[in-house]
């Protein structure tokens, strides 16, 4: 309907569409720290993707967000992505949540993002956030690749 079209989340559906929003959270200020590295850098590397932080309360509601989509890329500790891909404490309110790694940061922090996320934004992203010296390819097992990073990280061209 049109009356919908008026509403705050209405708006927040297209921004969604417009721009790719890095999730972080206050509950770890490293989180946003981070964020904000990431999408100065793709601010660079990958202007067309009118990255932007969505900052979220607590670690919670950025599981929340990823598990339905609704948020497909965010920089987390490696320690809770481990819990929140598993849906353990504090998450276990939550759907387990499909993350899939695209990079290493620095000190234990990685660029994580869902199923949702296609391939070929997956190889953009990485690509931009190692070609700004801020990446490196994820040594940590447990959490799958993207498989847009997998084909970026062992030289495939980008997809699609």
């Amino acid at each position: 309907s049109g009356a919908g079209a008026h509403t705050p989340y209405g708006q927040w559906v297209v921004y969604r569409q417009k721009h790719l929003l890095v999730g972080a959270h206050r509950g770890d200020g490293r989180t946003y720290d981070l964020a904000q590295t990431v999408v100065a850098a793709l601010a660079a590397e990958l202007p067309d993707a009118r990255a932007r932080v969505a900052r979220g309360p607590r670690p919670q509601r950025i599981a929340s967000l990823m598990s339905t989509a609704q948020l497909r890329v965010a920089v987390l500790s490696q320690g809770e992505a481990a819990l929140m891909a598993a849906g353990r404490p504090p998450f276990e309110n939550y759907l387990p949540t499909p993350l899939q790694v695209l990079a290493d940061l620095i000190d234990g922090y990685s660029v994580y993002g869902t199923p949702e996320l296609p391939e070929d934004h997956a190889w953009l992203v990485t690509e931009a956030l190692h070609a700004a010296g801020i990446a490196r390819a994820p040594a940590v097992a447990g959490i799958p690749l993207h498989p847009g990073a997998r084909l970026y990280w062992n030289g495939g061209a980008t997809p699609g």
